[in-house]
């Protein structure tokens, strides 16, 4: 029932939320194009602006289809996952609480970055070309492998592999305190603290690994805008030379504010599925 419930959460949030995260792309991506400059400054609003000329309110979610599929895939593995650990944890006597949901939320990550890291590209890389240059999926797929070979689909794998395994333990341990706060200490009901426990959830997993999402979007971008293939290493150098520290948080602001509506959405899909499905 995980599994099932999980999916379905995932599709809901996707749907909240692609707009604001073909934003986030772009906006991580934009400094690929310039490369020795300082000049990559463009605001989260010029962004959105630009998106809209190129194809109206559609092109907000170009690129839809397939993280549509893969977000209620990832959902699905990573409530299954994570509610299938939490069990082994219990039966090794490993108290409930935060520490638990972290372990169990860190397995949920590892496994469905490996699963999911050629769909991120794929995305990423629908996201950033101009309309038409790339139609969709399979012409994605088959320009990666012309260009860099079956493993160039694996473009980012370490720092999505990284990221994903911090993130959704951060993710888990955040919804376990948040929702428990919100019960006790604030009164709220069920599906209150859900959607509270949820939304904080999600901004607990892209504030923890933000950074290293930015890098594999950089390195993903960057296959299909035709730059050089740094490594994960080289891409933070470049960062910080082109921006300093504040570089690695590029793109953070409309990511948080699409955090907490699409993982409150989640959490509370997620919940009300397995409530009304068993």
């Amino acid at each position: 029932m995980d599994f099932v419930a999980g999916s379905i959460a995932g599709a809901t949030g996707q749907l909240v939320g692609h707009p604001l995260d073909s934003i986030k792309t772009r906006l991580q991506s934009e400094s690929l194009l310039a490369r020795g400059t300082n000049t990559a400054s463009t605001s989260a609003y010029k962004c959105a602006r630009n998106i809209y000329n190129e194809g109206g309110l559609r092109a907000f979610f170009r690129g839809l289809s397939l993280p549509l599929c893969s977000k209620s895939f990832e959902q699905c593995v990573a409530f299954g996952i994570q509610s299938a650990v939490d069990q082994l944890l219990e039966g090794m006597d490993v108290k409930e609480g935060t520490l638990r949901s972290g372990l169990s939320g860190m397995a949920a990550g590892s496994t469905t970055s490996l699963l999911l890291t050629p769909i991120y590209l794929v995305k990423v890389q629908l996201q950033v070309t101009p309309k038409g240059s790339l139609s969709g999926p399979i012409p994605v797929i088959k320009s990666t492998i012309n260009k860099l070979g079956f493993f160039g689909l694996y473009t980012g794998a370490v720092p999505i592999f990284i990221g994903t395994s911090i993130g959704y333990g951060c993710r888990f341990m955040a919804y376990d305190k948040a929702t428990h706060v919100a019960e006790q200490s604030f009164g709220f009901g069920r599906i209150g603290s859900v959607i509270v426990g949820g939304g904080m959830a999600g901004m607990a997993t892209w504030a923890s690994h933000y950074p290293l999402d930015l890098v594999s979007s950089r390195m993903e971008a960057s296959v299909a805008l035709g730059g050089e293939q740094l490594t994960m290493t080289e891409h933070i150098k470049e960062i910080y030379a082109q921006s300093g520290v504040k570089g690695y948080f590029r793109g953070i602001g409309p990511c948080l504010l699409r955090a907490f509506p699409v993982n409150a959405t989640i959490f509370l899909t997620y919940d009300l599925c397995k409530t009304n499905l068993t």
